[in-house]
């Protein structure tokens, strides 16, 4: 049986075996947690979406979404993540087919456009080498390459 120890607690366990002479135990170090965050250009009207930013640390709990999106425009999604975590954007749309699972591929400026029929994302590591003219990555649907 396996019995939860606080960290108070194990490092006071720690120096008392320390000064007794037996032996020295450290307590265990947590990895405080980051975050990842997007800037999201919604190019088109003609479909309502809801845009959530998940990574393998926040999962659904604390999954960032930005409501309901029915115009062109843009918005910021950030959420927890620690080094290595997948992320990825699902995108929740109203009467049409959600596209969840999309691989943002360390990602930070996300465009979007198309229909709720049809939707075209693609990514490049941020809006600075969007405005450079670099060509982005295509995320998901059928663009090719991304230069728009």
């Amino acid at each position: 049986m396996m019995t939860r120890i606080g960290k108070k607690a194990l490092a006071t366990g720690a120096t008392l075996l320390a000064t007794a002479g037996l032996a020295t135990v450290t307590a265990p170090t947590a990895h405080a947690a980051g975050s990842y965050n997007i800037k999201i250009e919604k190019l088109t009207e003609g479909y309502i979406a809801d845009f959530c930013l998940l990574t393998t640390t926040s999962g659904n709990a604390d999954a960032a979404c930005s409501g309901n999106k029915g115009s062109i425009g843009s918005f910021r999604l950030g959420t927890v993540h620690n080094p290595g975590d997948r992320v990825w954007l699902d995108i929740n749309v109203v009467a049409a087919t959600d596209r969840k699972g999309i691989d943002l591929q360390a990602k930070h400026y996300i465009r979007v456009r198309g229909s709720f029929l049809a939707l075209e994302v693609c990514g490049w590591k941020s809006e600075a080498s969007f405005k450079a003219g670099n060509d982005g990555l295509s995320l998901h649907g059928n663009t090719g390459i991304c230069s728009w």
